[in-house]
């Protein structure tokens, strides 16, 4: 999307402005294990961006393994409110050592526990999609998570089957305020995927499902980490009869993961291997584009802003397993809940 018309700044929009700001994290170090490819895709629906990422390569074969043990790290920051986050680090430096790693080391525990109950809760297979999102959106869209979704879901008497993340982004040059309502969609088949993800982006449109998120957002946004002045612009996007309202944008990020069997093809190449699987996942991103196009045109949305993230993986499967394994999920054969109708659900 392409920001170009100034306006003038409200009185409270600067203080909004940094506290985002502050929010902000430099996480380009996850480009050693999640790497992308520049290119000039695009198709009808020009609201739509492309982004292709995909396992960094080490020694001709993608780095997997290390993925899943990198992302891992942030979950407590995905699955806790911020201020329960920020709580914890103020105690660096104040308590011992040995204190603080166990305090932190609770606090994960704790994260890990949420992600799982949760994903029993939404009827889920403990994806690590949702996470890799979160740190997409962070990352390369600049967007801090505003509402931790994650912390939300185990409670049985709130309906929060809805948005994976929730995050925002100001543009000081349009005033305006953008919401990214995050979709996560694992499949091991690619047009499967796609048409999942269309599926639920027209979904989490719906104007009750956009006003429930609304909602939420603001009976949780004192654990955001915003001062009281952010908070009451931010609340002035969010409330209808708000002067910033009409300036609130809302945006899809999505992210698609499927096998791709590019990988094998790259590891038998004599030459570069990681070249050639770039070369090949480029074509299949030509080859894709259009049904994306016309996936989200059948759901009428061409004219929706969407960020898409395409991932291929050697395995879904294999990627899920690899997570939940770090998180100590129980594998199906001993799980006690229902299992899922597809390996490839979400």
């Amino acid at each position: 999307m392409t920001d170009t018309t100034a306006v003038p700044a409200a009185p409270l929009i600067g203080p909004l402005e940094d506290a985002l700001a502050s929010l902000k994290r430099d996480l380009s170090k996850l480009s050693a294990r999640l790497t992308g490819v520049d290119h000039t895709v695009v198709t009808e629906c020009k609201a739509l961006t492309l982004r292709l990422r995909y396992p960094a390569f080490r020694q001709r074969k993608p780095m997997v393994s290390e993925l899943v043990d990198t992302v891992s790290t942030y979950i407590i920051n995905f699955c806790l409110p911020r201020q329960q986050v920020a709580e914890l680090n103020e105690q660096y430096g104040k308590v011992s050592a040995e204190d603080f790693t166990e305090m932190f080391e609770v606090l994960r525990q704790e994260a890990f526990d949420l992600f799982k109950r949760a994903h029993v809760a939404t009827n889920r297979n403990g994806e690590a999609g949702e996470l890799i999102l979160y740190l997409l959106t962070e990352w390369l869209l600049e967007a801090p998570q505003i509402v931790a979704k994650m912390s939300l879901k185990t409670n049985t008497e709130m309906p929060v089957h809805g948005a994976d993340g929730v995050h925002v982004r100001y543009c000081a040059v349009t005033g305006r305020l953008y919401i990214y309502w995050g979709e996560s969609k694992l499949y091991g088949d690619l047009d499967q995927a796609i048409t999942e993800a269309a599926k639920s982006i027209a979904e989490s449109l719906d104007d009750k499902k956009i006003k429930h998120e609304i909602t939420l957002v603001k009976r949780h946004l004192d654990l955001s980490g915003l001062t009281p002045d952010a908070k009451k612009a931010m609340l002035d996007f969010l409330d209808p009869y708000g002067s910033g309202y009409a300036n609130r944008h809302d945006v899809i990020s999505c992210l698609v993961a499927f096998d791709f069997d590019a990988f094998g093809a790259a590891l038998a190449c004599e030459t570069d291997a990681e070249e050639e699987f770039r070369r090949l996942a480029l074509a299949k991103l030509e080859e894709t584009a259009p049904k994306i196009a016309k996936a989200l045109k059948a759901k009428g949305m061409e004219h929706q802003e969407v960020e898409m993230f395409i991932m291929p993986v050697p395995s879904v499967a294999t990627l899920r397993d690899l997570f939940q394994d770090k998180i100590g999920w129980k594998h199906p054969a001993t799980e006690k809940t229902p299992k899922k109708k597809s390996a490839g659900k979400k």
